[in-house]
C-alpha cells in the first residue's frame, strides 16, 4: 500500500512540474527587454552606476542586436566600453600599488629579522625574493605615476614614491623625475590656493568682526567693541581701521575706569574693603588684566584674610588667649 501511494505522488509530482515547466515555458523570458533605446541606455547606465559593467554592456549588445542602425546605442556602447576599461585599470592600478606597499612592508620586517639573525639564509631569501619581486614592478608603477599625475595626484603619489625605491635604470628615472617635478609643481599651487582661500576667509570674519565693533561702539557697548577690534587685529594685524576705532573706544571707556579706580581707592581708605574690591572688580571688567588693578585687588583681599583670621583668633574658643 505504501509503494502504490508513493508510485502515485511521485506521478503527480512530476506531471505537476511538467505543467508548470509548460506554464512558465509559455510565459517568455522573465526579465522584459527594453522597449526602446533610450530605455536600454538608462537600464545599462544603472547597471554601470552599481559597478555591474558586464550586464551594462550586455543590455547594449542585445539592444543593438535589435536596432543595428542606431547611432546613439553604438555612442553609448563605445563610451561604456571605454568607462569599463579606465574604471578596470584604476581597479588594476590600485591593487598594483597595495601589493606593492604590502611588499615594502614585508622587506622592511624582513630587514628587521636579518639583523636579528644574520646568519638565517631562509630569512636572507626571503627578502631577496621580495625585493625582486617588488623590482619588477618598476615599469608598472612608473606608468601608473605617468597615468595619474595629472588626474589624480594622489594616487600617482603613491605609485611615484614606491617606483623611486627600486627603480634602477637611468630611463625610468628620468621618467619619474619629471612625474616627481609636476607633483611638486602641483603640491606648490594647492598650498599656494589655500592660502588664497584662508586669507579671503580671515578678510570675510574681520568684516563681519568690524562691523559687530562699530554696532557696538553706536551702542555705547565699548567694552565689548574693544574685544571684536582685538580679534580683528588678531586677523589682520595692519588693518588701518582698528588702531581708530581702538582710540575711539579707549577714550569713551578711559574716563569710566578712572572714576572707578578712584572710588575704590576713597573706598579702601575708609576701610570699606568689601567695597573698594568690587569697585575695583568693575574697572577690572572694563580693562581686563590691568596690572595695577590687580594689584589692588589682591592687597585688599590680603588685608581681608588677615583681618577675618584675626577675628576668628578672637572668637571664645579660638586660639587667641
Amino acid at each position: 500500500m505504501t509503494a502504490r501511494l508513493s508510485v502515485i505522488f511521485l506521478t503527480v509530482a512530476i506531471g505537476g512540474c511538467a505543467i508548470l515547466d509548460d506554464r512558465t515555458l509559455s510565459q517568455g523570458p522573465l526579465i522584459k527587454p527594453p522597449e526602446s533605446s533610450e530605455e536600454a541606455m538608462s537600464i545599462a547606465e544603472d547597471y554601470a552606476a552599481r559597478g555591474r559593467w558586464k550586464a551594462a554592456l550586455d543590455v547594449l549588445d542585445q539592444a543593438i542586436t535589435s536596432a543595428p542602425d542606431d547611432a546613439a546605442l553604438r555612442v553609448a556602447q563605445e563610451t561604456m566600453t571605454a568607462r569599463w576599461a579606465e574604471e578596470r585599470r584604476l581597479l588594476e592600478d590600485r591593487i598594483l600599488i597595495g601589493d606593492a606597499e604590502n611588499q615594502l612592508q614585508k622587506i622592511a620586517l624582513l630587514e628587521k629579522l636579518s639583523r636579528a639573525a644574520p646568519n638565517d639564509l631562509v630569512v636572507a631569501s626571503r627578502r631577496l625574493y621580495w625585493k625582486e619581486i617588488l623590482r619588477a614592478n618598476a615599469e608598472p608603477l612608473t606608468e601608473c605615476a605617468e597615468r595619474y599625475v595629472k588626474g589624480q595626484p594622489a594616487l600617482a603619489k603613491r605609485c611615484f614614491l614606491i617606483a623611486s625605491d627600486v627603480v634602477e635604470t637611468d630611463a625610468l628615472g628620468e621618467r619619474l623625475a619629471a612625474v616627481g617635478a609636476y607633483l611638486k609643481e602641483g603640491e606648490e599651487l594647492a598650498e599656494e590656493r589655500r592660502r588664497q582661500r584662508a586669507a579671503r576667509e580671515r578678510r570675510a570674519r574681520a568684516r563681519v568682526l568690524l562691523d559687530r565693533a562699530k554696532a557696538a561702539i553706536e551702542a555705547d557697548d565699548y567694552r565689548r567693541a574693544l574685544d571684536f577690534l582685538k580679534r580683528v587685529a588678531d586677523l589682520q594685524p595692519n588693518n588701518p581701521e582698528v588702531a581708530a576705532l581702538q582710540q575711539t573706544a579707549w577714550s569713551m571707556i578711559s574716563p569710566q575706569i578712572d572714576a572707578l579706580v578712584k572710588l575704590g581707592d576713597h573706598l579702601y581708605l575708609n576701610e570699606q574693603l568689601d567695597s573698594a574690591v568690587a569697585t575695583w572688580q568693575a574697572a577690572l571688567t572694563l580693562k581686563p588684566g590691568d596690572e595695577a588693578i590687580v594689584a589692588r585687588i589682591e592687597r585688599a583681599r590680603t588685608v581681608l584674610e588677615r583681618l577675618d583670621s584675626l577675628r576668628k583668633r578672637q572668637r571664645p574658643g579660638g586660639d587667641g588667649r
